[in-house]
């Protein structure tokens, strides 16, 4: 299933802006059901129903909207990363679930995959990968991985500049 930014769009408009139970979740949950007092993902994008580009633009379009101060291309070039790695390492399943607050933004991307990301000497040469998670991390304000019964999560988040 596939959420688009105009969601958010219609709660920014109407200051929803409190935080997401997701968002400061001590462990991360595979099934993802709602549970009382938690607020579901805001975009949702699925490997079975899209494909990364869509994705990538998804997470902008996304970004720019339910969370300006953050930069909307860094964004989207780390959900690009994420997603084709889950494809490129895992099972090939995906899926990115988003999240924005008035203080920043949470993406996380799961797929079935229990093996941890393993960082490799990026090959600038015949350009076959090894960049992802380095970009990632670069990017991003912190990057974390949950291991679960289902697979794995990673997970970035954006804080936003103080002003």
């Amino acid at each position: 299933m596939t959420h688009f930014p105009d969601v958010a769009a219609r709660a920014a408009a109407h200051g929803v802006t409190d935080a997401c139970s997701l968002c400061v979740r001590g462990a991360v949950r595979q099934d993802w059901l709602p549970v009382p007092g938690d607020r579901p993902a805001l975009l949702v994008v699925e490997a079975a129903d899209s494909c990364i580009g869509a994705a990538r633009r998804a997470a902008h379009a996304f970004a720019a909207v339910r969370c300006p101060a953050v930069d909307a291309t860094d964004v989207a070039l780390v959900v690009s990363e994420l997603c084709t790695n889950s494809f490129r390492h895992a099972t090939g399943w995906w899926r990115l679930r988003m999240h924005g607050h008035r203080d920043g933004l949470v993406a996380d991307v799961d797929d079935a995959s229990l093996r941890l990301p393993a960082p490799r000497a990026p090959d600038t040469r015949d350009g076959t990968g090894g960049m992802g998670m380095l970009l990632a991390a670069s990017l991003t304000t912190t990057l974390d991985v949950f291991v679960h019964a289902g697979g794995k999560t990673v997970r970035v988040t954006w804080k936003t500049p103080r002003g």
